[in-house]
This record gives C-alpha cells, sequence and structure tokens, in this order.
C-alpha cells in the first residue's frame, strides 16, 4: 500500500491531546487490529498538512470508549476486529458518533459485505489493496460529503444496494449480532469452547446459538456453513 510500516525497533507515534490538536485540521481515529498497520497510518497521515491521527485502538472496545472523549471527524475502520463483528462496531459507533464518518478499509471486497457495511452507517469503503494516496483521497472526500469507493467494488456495490437487505444474503440477515459473532468463529474453525471463552458466555450458550443458525440458515453441517460464511463474506476463503 506504500505505506511505511513500524517494527518493535522503532518508536511509536506521539500521542496527541485534543490541546495540542488544531482546530482547522481533520481529526482521525484509525481502528485495525494489526498495530503494526495502524501505527504506519498514523506516521502518513500525521504527514499531512490537514490532518492529525488522535488515537489508534485494535478492539472494539477499546475503540468505542476512546471515541466517546476524543469526537474524531473521520473513522477508519477494519472489519476483521477481534472482539465483536465489524458490521455491529458500524452500528455502534454511527450511534455514539452521528457526527463522523466513517470510512470501511478491509480486505472484505464482496458486495454483500460491502452493502452490509454501508447500510450499518459506513459513508465509503475502501480495500487494502488501495494505494496510500487513495486513501488519503478517501479521507478528504469523506470528510467534505464524499462517498470514497474502490474503483474494483463500485459496480458490485450499486448492484447489490438495488436489492433488498435480504436477498443475496444467504440468509445472514435473519441473524442476530450475537448469532453473527458465533457464526463468524464456528465457521473459521473455532472450539466450541474457544468461541464461548472468546465472547464471554458459556458453551452450553454457545451450542444453542449453534442450533438456531443451522434453522435460521438451513444448514446441516459444519462445511455447509462455512461455505455460507465464506460465500456472503462473513469470514474469508
Amino acid at each position: 500500500m506504500g505505506i511505511e510500516l513500524w517494527s518493535e525497533g522503532h518508536s511509536n507515534p506521539p500521542a496527541v491531546t485534543m490541546a495540542e490538536t488544531p482546530a482547522s485540521k481533520l481529526h482521525i481515529y484509525l481502528i485495525d487490529d494489526h498495530p503494526v498497520v495502524r501505527e504506519g497510518f498514523a506516521r502518513a497521515l500525521s504527514d499531512e498538512p490537514d490532518m492529525v491521527v488522535v488515537g489508534q485502538a485494535g478492539t472494539a472496545a477499546d475503540a468505542l470508549r476512546e471515541t466517546a472523549s476524543c469526537k474524531p471527524d473521520v473513522v477508519l475502520v477494519d472489519l476483521n476486529i477481534p472482539d465483536r463483528d465489524g458490521i455491529e462496531l458500524l452500528g455502534a459507533l454511527r450511534a455514539q458518533l452521528p457526527q463522523a464518518k466513517l470510512l470501511v478499509l478491509s480486505g472484505y471486497d464482496d458486495e454483500f459485505r460491502v452493502a452490509e457495511a454501508l447500510r450499518a452507517g459506513a459513508q465509503g469503503y475502501l480495500v487494502k489493496t488501495s494505494k496510500l494516496e487513495e486513501v488519503i483521497e478517501g479521507i478528504r472526500r469523506i470528510a467534505t460529503g464524499g462517498a470514497p469507493l474502490s474503483s474494483s467494488i463500485a459496480g458490485a456495490v450499486v448492484r447489490a444496494m438495488r436489492k433488498p437487505a435480504s436477498e443475496g444474503s444467504g440468509g445472514l440477515d435473519a441473524l442476530t449480532p450475537r448469532e453473527r459473532q458465533v457464526l463468524r468463529l464456528l465457521a473459521a474453525g473455532v472450539s466450541t469452547r474457544e468461541t464461548a471463552a472468546r465472547l464471554t458466555i458459556s458453551p452450553k450458550t454457545v451450542e444453542t446459538h449453534r442450533v438456531r443458525i443451522y434453522a435460521k440458515l438451513g444448514c446441516k453441517s459444519a462445511v455447509e456453513l462455512t461455505r455460507i460464511a465464506v460465500r456472503t463474506g462473513l469470514i474469508e476463503a
């Protein structure tokens, strides 16, 4: 992506307090579960004369706690977050930060996942194969009311948004946010016990969710469940 990445041997980007942040600059918040990616973006964006990174997080919990106080103008969001479904996170950010612009930067490029993100409150969607210059321009565009989309997905997004929410979704729209979380983990091969630990619920509750998911999606096997999750972009192949 043309971003300079920083390893443990380099110092972290300097912390920026709100008192030090010029009001004329765009306040950017970064959400990505890879520290080296966040730090690379923080360095690159802070070099722009009209931008300043006011915070970054690798989990949904940290992001929601910190953005509540720093009130960013633009939030750059990766959908692959370990402690919460990415679409659910977008909805929570939209409710908490109604004035902020939410720009997704994700490895997912299927039309269902992109349409889901836009319906959940994102105003733009870029794929991670984008060049750094495209991401920077996307941030400026979304901040001024634009809706940046990667050229590789623009056509698919238009088609998907014209469909009813349930059409082509593989039935995922019938699932609750918690059932989506369980499905994502189980389809990725995570055990029932580990799924329970990650979501802070009991293994019995995971099994209850599994039964409901199978019934709602019409699945008869774990292989079939995984195929649906891959086809709809809930997990990567």
